[in-house]
């Protein structure tokens, strides 16, 4: 069934973005590369969230010519990999579920999903045990995304171009 919106295109069956007007369409779940890993990996949309979170573990702080930086596993399936990006800042989080705030570092990294590139504030959490090990809050939208939640990977998964 095609929606009848002014400037709608559904095009991810053959490859292209997906867009309504200028804005881009997203499921509950996409597909997120991150040229930090050289993957693709599954990320659950939350417009309930405010921030961006990814799974890490043996989170450990250190300095790099005088700055801060962060060294971090990520593990999640068929994923791992140690990572080391200079720290931006920390902040405080509480879930919905506690009255006690977890102080946790937060990371800059380059993400795209489908031909939507950003750079996204990402706190640093451990999801192992969670199904999805990135999480995509409202920061990420911005003004740029619409989410159908009846769906899931809207938008074609990034393959890079072989060299």
């Amino acid at each position: 069934m095609m929606l009848l919106l002014p400037g709608f295109s559904a095009q991810a069956a053959n490859g292209e973005d997906v867009k309504i007007d200028e804005k881009w369409l997203l499921g509950r779940v996409e597909w997120l590369w991150l040229p930090a890993l050289e993957e693709s990996v599954k990320a659950r949309i939350d417009s309930g969230a405010k921030t961006s979170s990814l799974s890490a573990t043996e989170i450990e702080e250190f300095e790099r010519e005088g700055e801060p930086w962060i060294r971090f596993n990520f593990h999640h399936e068929r994923h791992s990999a140690r990572l080391k990006v200079p720290l931006s800042r920390y902040v405080k989080i509480r879930q919905a579920n506690s009255k006690k705030a977890d102080r946790r570092p937060v990371v800059v990294l380059p993400v795209q999903v489908g031909g939507l590139v950003k750079e996204v504030e990402f706190t640093l959490k451990d999801r192992t045990r969670m199904l999805y090990p990135v999480l995509l809050g409202r920061e990420f939208m911005s003004d740029d995304v619409l989410i159908d939640p009846s769906r899931r990977f809207v938008q074609p998964r990034f393959e890079p171009a072989e060299q």
